[in-house]
């Protein structure tokens, strides 16, 4: 892998508007397990971050990960 720096903000993401969305619990597990085994943490800071907003609230705060921190330049709807 080319940008493994990158791997931790759009897992960030795909987290947030996972848990933003329609959740998928499959996602959310597999999510969870990479957390947990790439970066040995979990996502509770992740979860409350997210808690009581709604996906279209969240979705500049997440842009502004990606664009900042990976070199993903589209946008997510």
């Amino acid at each position: 892998m080319k940008n493994t720096k990158e791997i931790k903000p759009i897992l960030t993401a795909l987290y947030c508007i996972n848990f933003l969305g329609n959740k998928d619990e499959d996602i959310d597990k597999i999510l969870k397990y990479a957390f947990n085994s790439i970066f040995d943490c979990n996502t509770n800071l992740l979860t409350l971050a997210c808690v009581g907003r709604t996906k279209e609230q969240a979705l500049p705060e997440i842009l502004q990960i990606l664009h900042e921190d990976t070199n993903y330049k589209g946008d997510v709807k």
